[in-house]
Formats: structure tokens, C-alpha cells, sequence
């Protein structure tokens, strides 16, 4: 039985194993068609959410964007915000707000931490 990669086998990226890389949650792993299904939007809205901030995305391979656990999070954020009626450029507004306030009151709540 071989140990080495199977015949016609992608080499994975810097090497890491197979389960590294699916454990990890900044591994853009999904391609948009599965990031559609997962949060049950569409095509047009998912690149509408997208343009509003700023992603790019990353295109590992056949030059098709593929996203990560992280930024599957952060779309499934701005996709409830949208599907409440909110434009794609308010809910990045909203969610971009939230996200400094949380930062700021997780600082306040640590042990030794200063309220400024």
C-alpha cells in the first residue's frame, strides 16, 4: 500500500494534512455555490453583500471564490440583516458597528482592563 499522494492528487497547500486544513476556520473551503445553499440566498445577493465589504475572496484554484468558516459567519450576519430589509451597504454599516462595540465592551469585561 502507498504512503505518498495518490496519482492525479492536489498537493495540498504548505503541505498541511487534510484535517488541519478542515478544522480550520479560515480555510476558504467552500465555493459559492455551496456558500448559497448554506445560506440560503441567492446568487445576486450573496455578491451584492459581498461588494458592500469588500471581499474578494479567495480563489485557491480553477480561479473560483471559496470561502471560509469565518467568512461564512460573517455573510450569514449581514444576510439575516438583509433578509430584514436592510440594503447591503447598511447591514456592512450595521454589522461593521456591532462588531466594534462588542470588541470594546469584550475589552471593558476583561480582569485589569481600564472603561475609557
Amino acid at each position: 500500500m502507498s504512503t505518498g499522494p495518490r496519482r492525479g492528487a492536489a498537493t495540498p497547500p504548505a503541505g498541511r494534512p487534510w484535517r488541519d486544513r478542515v478544522s480550520d476556520p479560515d480555510e476558504p473551503l467552500f465555493t459559492m455555490a455551496v456558500a448559497i445553499d448554506l445560506l440560503g440566498t441567492t446568487p445576486h445577493a450573496l455578491r451584492r453583500l459581498e461588494s458592500a465589504i469588500d471581499f474578494a475572496g479567495e480563489r485557491p484554484s480553477g480561479n473560483q471564490r471559496r470561502y471560509s468558516v469565518r467568512d461564512l459567519e460573517v455573510l450569514s450576519a449581514l444576510c439575516e440583516l438583509y433578509d430584514r430589509g436592510l440594503s447591503p451597504q447598511t447591514a456592512a454599516t450595521v454589522h461593521r458597528e456591532l462588531g466594534v462595540a462588542r470588541a470594546t465592551r469584550d475589552r471593558a469585561r476583561r480582569p485589569g482592563a481600564s472603561a475609557s
